[in-house]
């Protein structure tokens, strides 16, 4: 089992490697010329500080999850600015190379988790258009550094959607990922929800998997606070056939202490039961590498591999 680290490196952070972000305040409240240099030079910083991770990431054999921070208000319609805007633009796509390389040459497995505000079964059509620009941006983007454009280089979501009966919300679904990108189509996996009110295992693959062949992603903080009458195993085993012949990415977490058990804890303390089953495993604490750190100490992985599920 390979572990991912997502987004942030705390050792990094350490030696001042780290993201920057743009407010669109900020940026709307200095002259144009000066906002773009200003943007376009976060932006590369925050490529800079991608490929750092990628490398930390290769050294210590961990899949590596992109931060959904590296383009601050490249895909905010009230910004109106694009890449080419930028006047450090042809530096920006000479990062893209040499990230390109860098994941070719490590073999790091890349995926992809835009915020929970991209929502295509959305009622809101300005949302949908929104959630669509943010997802073919960040797949074109995956497709600038190289990543395959298949389930082994995942882009992540949620349904993220109530309004309506399960087939309805569906509908929907299908309707807006048609007008996605073919890479990002080709990307696309959908993770259960933590809420007794959204979308669980079981009714993501009797909704979404069965008819639509999209793989589900098994999150195991999610599915313990909305198992939906499936146990761990049945959920997991259900979520890994679903990704066919592609080595499934999932995520893992533990509750935080308190009165929220959807709330993510700092480190995990608990061995990870894979049922026998070899899939790669997104550590979602909030002590990031130090979590996968500790935890590894605690109980070192070991693979078990069994040849088929079901005979």
């Amino acid at each position: 089992m390979r572990y991912g680290l997502c987004c942030i490196s705390l050792d990094l952070n350490q030696s001042d490697i780290k993201f920057q972000t743009m407010t669109y305040k900020r940026f709307s409240s200095l002259p144009r010329a000066e906002a773009l240099a200003t943007l376009g030079d976060r932006i590369l910083n925050n490529l800079f500080t991608t490929y750092h991770i990628i490398e930390y990431c290769a050294a210590h054999d961990y899949s590596y999850r992109l931060s959904s921070d590296i383009f601050p208000l490249i895909t905010y319609d009230k910004a109106n600015v694009s890449l080419e805007d930028l006047p450090n633009y042809l530096e920006i796509i000479e990062e893209f190379t040499e990230l390109s390389k860098l994941i070719q040459s490590s073999k790091v497995r890349i995926s992809c988790h835009p915020s929970e505000f991209n929502v295509l079964a959305s009622t809101n059509l300005t949302a949908v258009d929104k959630t669509i620009t943010e997802l073919n941006f960040f797949s074109w983007f995956m497709d600038q550094i190289g990543c395959e454009a298949s389930y082994n280089c995942p882009m992540n979501i949620h349904v993220h959607n109530t309004n309506g009966t399960h087939q309805e919300i569906i509908s929907r679904f299908m309707t807006r990922y048609d007008r996605l990108s073919d890479s990002c189509k080709q990307r696309l996996v959908i993770e259960n929800d933590d809420k007794l009110s959204c979308w669980s295992v079981s009714q993501l693959i009797k909704y979404l998997h069965t008819p639509h062949n999209i793989p589900i992603t098994f999150d195991y903080l999610h599915h313990s606070c909305h198992p939906d009458n499936l146990s761990e195993q049945d959920a997991l085993e259900s979520c890994y056939l679903s990704w066919g012949s592609y080595r499934p990415l999932f995520h893992y977490s533990e509750s935080s202490p308190g009165n929220n058990p959807r709330k993510h804890a700092d480190y995990a303390v608990n061995p990870i039961n894979t049922y026998g089953l070899n899939f790669d495993l997104d550590f979602e604490l909030k002590m990031k590498d130090h979590a996968i750190q500790k935890h590894s100490e605690l109980f070192p992985p070991c693979i078990k591999v069994v040849e088929k599920l079901y005979n």
